[in-house]
Parts: structure tokens; sequence; C-alpha cells
């Protein structure tokens, strides 16, 4: 027999089972360090997305890149792979454009889109200068939320001077933008360069698909970076700071001196972005497998349940203090087919500062 029945249907004396699983419902595994880049590459070109695993395997796929060339190279797709990978990338989805073609902005922002489309929470286009980077995941990133698909994406300053880094800073809680460039084996012409500020974008994202939520990237050393293309000074890095931006420095390692975004307001720390992130992915989980049930006090304690669990999980991982939460309807939402969820929740911080006084007697 079916797993539910009515009662004005029964004629046929027996027994009869209905089965109310809703308790039951509770949420998945959710991926935080999944990597989309878009690049040019001489293989693999077209409307299609590759999942990769591992640089030999992009390498087969995409090809090799060409030599750095000061910036003149024109194959740069697995350039960036590369980056990702030695810095701890896990998987990688990448599209590939043909730069015969020019690739310009619309190229790279509907690529981007289809990238939207999968389990992508990273983005990042080492090849695209800083200007064109900001405008084309400004766009992307907007169009994806809007979408219920939060991601993040990191952006690389090719501006060498303080006071043109700088300006290229634009405010989105989105956006995370990283300095100065760094030095990197280049297997085509087989010698160190010194690589664009753009490409430093690439080795940030894949620490950051090392990092869950609430780890920040403050004071992390980049396993695959050895040496920056500069320095900047004491004074420097505090203004490059002050403006917001993920800067480098050599330090026992290279190192993130503190993980910011680019926003100006309640996001500015990374971890506080990807929480809400994670927090907001969660609870779209433990809530969608209860559309189209019944509205009544039994359900929405059911989908409370699975909301809570999820919730206690994240303060159990220490990505939350603590939480409160309630599920409620009133006769109106409930013949409007709304269940209201209020949650308020307390993410974790890091330690940016130790502040010590010394007392001498």
């Amino acid at each position: 027999m079916a797993e539910t029945f009515s009662v004005s249907e029964l004629v046929i004396p027996g027994t009869y089972i209905r089965v109310r699983a809703e308790a039951l419902i509770s949420v998945g595994g959710i991926s935080t360090g999944n990597i989309g880049i878009v690049g040019t590459a001489s293989a693999g070109v077209g409307d299609e997305t590759h999942i990769l695993s591992d640089y030999d395997n992009a390498r087969a796929r995409l090809n090799a890149y060409d030599a750095y060339n000061n910036g003149g190279g024109t194959l740069n797709l697995t350039r960036g792979i590369e980056l990702l990978y030695l810095n701890g990338a896990r998987t990688v989805y990448a599209r590939a454009l043909n730069s015969g073609d020019n690739p310009g902005q619309d190229d790279y922002i509907s690529a981007f889109n289809e990238l939207a489309k999968d389990d992508v929470n990273i983005l990042v286009a080492p090849e695209l200068a800083t200007t064109d980077a900001l405008a084309v995941f400004g766009s992307v990133l907007e169009t994806a939320e809007n979408n219920g698909k939060d991601m993040v994406a990191v952006v690389g300053s090719d501006a060498i001077t303080v006071a043109t880094i700088t300006t290229q800073v634009t405010t989105n809680d989105r956006i995370i933008m990283t300095t100065p460039g760094i030095q990197a084996y280049d297997s085509a012409d087989n010698k160190k360069v010194s690589l664009s500020g753009r490409y430093s974008a690439a080795a940030v994202a894949g620490l950051l698909s090392t990092l869950v939520p609430q780890w920040s990237p403050t004071n992390k050393v980049l396993p695959g970076v050895t040496n920056l293309s500069q320095r900047f000074s004491y004074g420097e890095m505090k203004q490059l700071v002050n403006s917001r931006l993920l800067v480098l420095e050599k330090r026992q390692g290279v190192r993130v001196v503190r993980g910011l975004t680019t926003d100006n307001g309640a996001f500015a720390q990374i971890t506080t972005r990807r929480i809400t992130d994670f927090t907001k992915a969660g609870i779209r989980k433990a809530s969608d497998p209860f559309i189209g049930r019944l509205n009544n006090q039994r359900v929405r304690k059911a989908l409370q349940g699975a909301i809570d669990g999820f919730l206690t999980t994240m303060v159990q991982d220490e990505a939350l203090i603590g939480y409160s939460l309630e599920v409620t309807a009133t006769r109106d939402d409930e013949i409007a087919g709304r269940a209201i969820v209020n949650a308020i929740v307390q993410p974790t911080f890091s330690i940016d500062f130790v502040a010590v006084t010394l007392v001498l007697q």
C-alpha cells in the first residue's frame, strides 16, 4: 500500500499505515572550496566545462601554457590552474576561450555565468586586466546572488605603485583584491619569471579553497609561492590594508597580511562573508525538501529541527558561537503558503591583533 491514506477512503478492513518522515530530513554535504576559472587555451575550447582534479588532468585537456614573455603570452589558462593546484586547490571548474577570438568582457561574463550553474564557490580570472575583472565579477556575482547562488571572486591588482593600486579598489563584499605580483617557474620558458599581480589572485584562491569558512587566511603561508615580484614597506602595507586589499608579504614564507574583502561594512572580514554564505546554503538545503509539504505545526516543527541540526553542527565546528531560531506561520501565512524562519546567528571571528602590556618591576 502507499505510505499515506485518507480516512474517508477506508472501506476494506485491514491495517493502513501512514509514514511521516519529515523529522528525518537533514542537511547533506556543502562545498566551500570549489574554484571556477576562465582563460585562453589551445585545446578544450567551446561550450564545455572541464571538471579537473589535478594539474596533469588540466594539461591533458587544455594543453600547456605558452611562455609568459612579460605578459605577452596568449595561452594562460593552465598557468592559472597550475597556481591554483600549487596552493592547495582540489576541484577546479574551467572553461577555455580561444585567444584568436580576442575574448572580451562579454565572453568572460558568459563563461562565468555558465560556471555559476555548477557547484562553484570561488571565481578567478588571472588573464583579465584588473579593471576588466572587477567589471566582469561585479556583474557575475550580482546575478548569481540574485539567483540564490553565493560566490566570492579573487582579483589581483596589475598596478605597481601604492597610489595606483589603491585607486583600483571598488567596494564589494564578494570581491577580494590581492597585491603584489608573485614569482613562479615558467615551464614553457624554463626559467623563473615575475608574474603580474593578477596571478597572485590564483594563488590566494588556491589557499582559500583549503580553508573552511571560519578559518581566516590572515597570516597563512601560500605553499606554492616562494617569492614576490615586489615587496612593500611597513608604511605601504599599512596604507594598502587600510584600503581593503589582501596584501602578501615575505616573512618566513610568502603569507597573507590580513584576510579582507573590499567591503567597508559588515563583510570586511573574508570569514564573515564565507560563514554567512555557508549558513545560507545550509538553511536552503534544510528547507528545500519541505517545499510542497503541509504547512502545519507538525511539519514546521520538523523544518525547525532540520535547520536547528545544521546550525548546531556549525557551533560544534566553531563557525558560530551561538544562534537562536524560530519557525512560525500565522493563518494568513498558511493561506499564502509561507513558513517564516527567523534565525539570529553569531559568526566566529579570528584574532587579528594581540595587544600586550608589559609591566616592569
